[in-house]
């Protein structure tokens, strides 16, 4: 089933192997860069995605693209893609796609929302 093509949330990994390499930093980089925009998108953390060993972890919620192995470097191109940009495909490469189906079903249905 396709994907809403909507962004409306930036769901930022907060366990600890995403936080201790930034994912916090990186939200908030995300969320400052959003805001000079004038984007309503929301930037939230999230427990966990399930993917410790490629943190730090960013769903683009709920269009769906997963980014990995994000670096607080990547956090302007991330807004970009958020504001209408291409999406950053180098950060997408190591995502399982039935990991991703798996996540995205759990936030749909509500029982991983955020």
């Amino acid at each position: 089933m396709p994907r809403s093509e909507e962004i409306d949330s930036c769901l930022v990994c907060h366990n600890v192997d995403c936080a201790e390499r930034g994912s916090v930093a990186i939200g908030d980089e995300i969320a400052e860069r959003l805001a000079a925009a004038g984007s309503p998108v929301v930037v939230k953390p999230y427990i966990c995605f399930g993917a410790c060993p490629d943190a730090p972890n960013i769903m683009l919620y709920p269009e769906g693209t997963w980014y990995m192995r994000v670096g607080q470097q990547d956090a302007a191109e991330i807004a970009e893609h958020i504001l209408g940009g291409p999406r950053v495909d180098r950060l997408t490469e190591r995502v399982d796609p039935g990991m991703q189906r798996l996540i995205l079903g759990i936030i749909d249905s509500g029982l991983g929302r955020f």
